[in-house]
């Protein structure tokens, strides 16, 4: 059975298990262009339907899951969502959401299609949009904000910004390990080992990658742009530092002794670039570009930026991996 033949009999079954709910097949648009099939069941009354990704369920069943078994574990979504409540009346009212607004950067050029239909503003070569965090006694999520809820609270694109930076200060929702801690935890070593198995020294050239995302890893390439975080992290450890974009979730510093060094940049960015084709998901990829942060000006630059001031060839930010 291929997959479209797999979705419509989804729905045939469904609707018949469901008379009184209309059930019919939609796309779940996401970040990067990628796009993903879902079920989507409307109970009568319901302001909001409930979505059922599809992918996953077909992949289970080209590994042998029963059609039946499939069935099974749509009931079993359908039963889950019930124990979340979603208080859209509480949504619209911006005075009440305004303390849950944060931000996230996606990749500009890779998602115009989605920054048409949403508030957001351009940083460097990517875009800072907004979320609203949503909870409910059985779960949490979040909610892109779009033009109509903001036209719908009568807010501006500058309000959830200003709003975004106050939560983000208010919070102080970042977090900062070393790059090594991730590396040990997969090779079961303890955290501050080298690969050799001893204690790391900041002679290590190891020593100097840290990664920096939010607490709950999630949308935490975001932190960068909380304020006055760059700059108090340069002077934690008195050094510049280059920012690699390793996903939407989360970057990695590479502390820096001297200024920018062209030599180490395109080291940097052909990195970056191969990781993202082959090791990241489409979906998660936030740049193919580096930064740096020169904590004497305390600035942020992206390459190109610091090529035209300085002479440098520039880079051709291509939009490589979109669907």
């Amino acid at each position: 059975m291929n997959f479209k033949s797999f979705c419509d009999q989804i729905v045939s079954v469904v609707s018949e298990l469901y008379p009184e709910c209309k059930v019919k097949l939609c796309d779940v648009n996401k970040n990067n262009g990628v796009t993903y099939n879902c079920l989507d069941v409307a109970r009568p009354g319901d302001k909001i339907s409930e979505v059922i990704y599809l992918e996953p369920l077909y992949e289970a069943f080209l590994d042998g899951t029963s059609f039946m078994e499939i069935i099974e574990k749509i009931k079993k979504a359908r039963l889950e969502s019930r124990n979340v409540f979603f208080d859209l009346d509480y949504f619209m009212d911006y005075d009440k959401v305004r303390e849950k607004i944060m931000y996230k950067l996606i990749n500009y050029e890779k998602n115009k299609k989605l920054l048409s239909e949403v508030p957001h503003r351009k940083f460097k070569d990517l875009a800072i949009v907004y979320y609203c965090l949503v909870a409910s006694k059985a779960s949490e999520g979040v909610v892109l904000i779009k033009n109509v809820h903001t036209l719908a609270w009568n807010i501006t694109e500058e309000d959830l910004y200003d709003a975004a930076c106050a939560n983000a200060i208010i919070k102080n929702d970042h977090d900062l390990f070393p790059l090594m801690d991730v590396i040990n935890d997969r090779l079961g070593l303890g955290k501050g080992k080298s690969l050799s198995g001893g204690e790391m020294s900041e002679d290590d050239p190891l020593s100097c990658l840290k990664i920096l995302t939010n607490k709950d890893k999630t949308y935490g390439a975001a932190v960068m742009l909380n304020p006055g975080l760059l700059c108090a992290l340069s002077r934690k450890y008195n050094k510049n530092f280059y920012i690699i974009p390793s996903s939407v979730h989360e970057v990695i510093l590479v502390l820096d002794d001297g200024s920018f060094d062209q030599i180490k940049a395109d080291r940097l960015y052909e990195m970056v670039s191969f990781v993202n084709m082959t090791e990241v998901e489409t979906e998660d990829v936030l740049s193919d570009n580096i930064y740096y942060y020169d904590r004497a000006e305390d600035e942020l630059s992206d390459y190109n930026e610091i090529a035209s001031k300085t002479g440098l060839s520039q880079k051709n930010m291509d939009i490589k991996g979109v669907i």
